[in-house]
C-alpha cells in the first residue's frame, strides 16, 4: 500500500493515538525507532488503520526482524492500542455529554414553562435536546476542541490537516452524527444506526462522517474505573427521567 507524500499522518505510540504529522517527521520517527514496522498508522487517503510494515514508504530491509517481533508482541499491540476504534467509549462519551446538556435544558425550561415538561412526552423532549445539541455540540467543539465527555475519557478530536475545528466543520459533523449515527432519536431506528456505526469503527477504525468531513478522533487509555464513574450520571438521569 502507498501513500502520497503530502498526506497528514496520524499514529499510535505509549498506548496513545498520535498525530496529526507530516510525513517526513513519521519517517524520522520510523528511522529513530521512536515507531517500528509494527506500529499503527492512518492518513486520510487510507481506508483503515495499517501497520507502517505494510506501506510501501516505510518498507526496508528489516522487514524480517519486524516480522519475528510482531509474532511475540502481537497480543500486547491487540490489548494497548485502539486501531480499530473504540465503540463503547465513543458512545458513552456521548451519552454523557448529551444527557448533561438535557438535564440542564430541562432544568432552565421547567423554570419557564414546567407545564411544556410536564405535557410532552419522554421521547419528545429527547429528540429536541438532541436536535438542540447539534448547535451546542458544535459551538463547543469550535471554541474548547472537545466536549467534557471525550476529555474524562482521554478522547481528543483532530481535523486530519491539523487545523482547529471550526464551526461550520462541527456542525457538519454533529448532523452527520445525530442522522446517521443515532438515527435522530427514533426509537428502534436508532438501535439500527447504532450497529451500522460499531461494524464500521470495528472495520475501519473510524466513522464515516469523520471521513467524509475531514476528521478523526483519537483515543488514549482509560481505566475502567473512569468508564464505570462516567456512566453513573447519564444513567442516573436516564432511571430518573423513567421515573418522572
Amino acid at each position: 500500500m502507498d501513500s502520497p507524500e503530502g498526506n497528514v499522518w496520524f499514529y499510535v505510540r505509549d498506548h496513545q493515538q498520535q498525530g496529526p504529522a507530516s510525513l517526513f517527521e513519521i519517517k524520522k520517527l520510523y528511522e529513530q525507532g521512536v515507531l517500528t514496522g509494527d506500529s499503527f498508522l492512518w492518513s486520510s487517503n487510507m481506508d483503515c488503520w495499517c501497520m507502517a510494515k505494510t506501506l510501501n514508504v516505510f518498507q526496508s530491509t528489516d522487514n524480517k526482524q519486524d516480522a519475528i517481533n510482531f509474532a511475540v508482541v502481537w497480543e500486547e499491540i491487540k490489548k494497548d492500542t485502539y486501531p480499530a476504534g473504540r465503540p463503547f467509549v465513543r458512545f458513552l462519551a456521548r451519552f454523557f455529554d448529551l444527557a448533561l446538556f438535557t438535564f440542564f435544558l430541562i432544568a432552565f425550561v421547567s423554570i419557564f414553562s414546567p407545564k411544556f415538561i410536564v405535557e410532552s412526552s419522554a421521547i419528545t423532549v429527547f429528540m429536541i435536546c438532541l436536535i438542540l445539541y447539534i448547535l451546542v455540540e458544535a459551538a463547543i467543539l469550535s471554541v474548547f476542541g472537545n466536549t467534557l465527555g471525550k476529555s474524562l475519557l482521554n478522547t481528543r478530536m483532530k481535523t486530519v490537516t491539523g487545523e482547529p475545528i471550526r464551526f461550520v466543520t462541527a456542525l457538519k459533523r454533529s448532523i452527520f452524527v445525530t442522522a446517521a449515527g443515532m438515527g435522530l432519536g427514533v426509537p428502534i431506528i436508532n438501535f439500527i444506526c447504532f450497529g451500522f456505526s460499531y461494524k464500521d469503527l470495528k472495520k475501519h477504525g473510524y466513522a464515516t462522517w469523520d471521513k467524509q468531513i475531514g476528521t478523526i478522533v483519537l483515543y488514549g487509555r482509560v481505566s475502567t474505573a473512569r468508564m464505570l464513574v462516567v456512566s453513573i450520571i447519564p444513567i442516573g438521569l436516564l432511571i430518573a427521567g423513567l421515573v418522572i
